[in-house]
């Protein structure tokens, strides 16, 4: 696997980029949710839709959490970007073996009360409008494994409209989420789901 290594140039150039990006892409951004730190670490869990994913979750993190950001990501996806890795990134080679050592990397992470960690357990790309949101199988196993020394798991929702801009207005709803390490994956997921509807119905609202 593929080591996130933390540069500070690169750390610096994701934050201003992704501030820039984001200030010119969306006609505007609305982050709603609320949340108290413990100071522990962050799990940020998302739905995964689009090229711009990684991008919200620093944006929201840069906005919020203020940790240590750290992103999972494709093996494949990574190698072609291994710049991404001073920034964060590190890699989940999907169906190997090194998966597991990916896992043991990931909460390791989930030990240093400065870190945040982004995971989409839907494992690959889904419309926004596609639901319910399908997790895949493993990801459970990371929460479990630091429940006892404790972490903040977030969900987050990122969702588009347009309305009468050329640009679309992107609102990001959070929330912080309890978790029991007897809690099943598919608890988990209907957990996430219904968080998603009801960020869904307050989009409406917007109109």
């Amino acid at each position: 696997m593929i080591r996130a290594r933390h540069n500070s140039f690169w750390v610096w150039f994701f934050r201003m980029y992704t501030k820039s990006m984001i200030r010119w892409h969306f006609a505007s951004v609305t982050i709603k949710g609320d949340w108290t730190s413990r100071d522990l670490p962050v799990l940020l869990m998302g739905n995964h839709f689009s090229w711009w994913d990684g991008f919200l979750a620093n944006y929201l993190n840069i906005k919020i959490f203020k940790k240590r950001f750290h992103v999972m990501m494709l093996e494949e996806q990574l190698k072609q970007r291994m710049f991404l890795s001073g920034a964060g990134a590190f890699s989940i080679d999907k169906g190997k073996r090194s998966m597991v050592e990916t896992f043991s990397y990931a909460v390791d992470i989930l030990k240093n009360k400065k870190n945040l960690l982004v995971i989409y357990p839907q494992g690959k790309f889904q419309s926004i409008h596609d639901r319910p949101i399908l997790f895949e199988k493993g990801y459970l196993s990371i929460l479990k494994k630091v429940a006892e020394s404790g972490f903040q798991l977030i969900f987050y929702v990122a969702l588009t409209d347009y309305f009468s801009f050329r640009k679309p207005m992107l609102t990001i709803h959070f929330k912080e989420q309890s978790f029991s390490s007897i809690i099943t994956a598919t608890e988990l997921e209907t957990m996430y789901n219904e968080f998603y509807l009801d960020a869904a119905d307050q989009q409406k609202e917007l109109v």
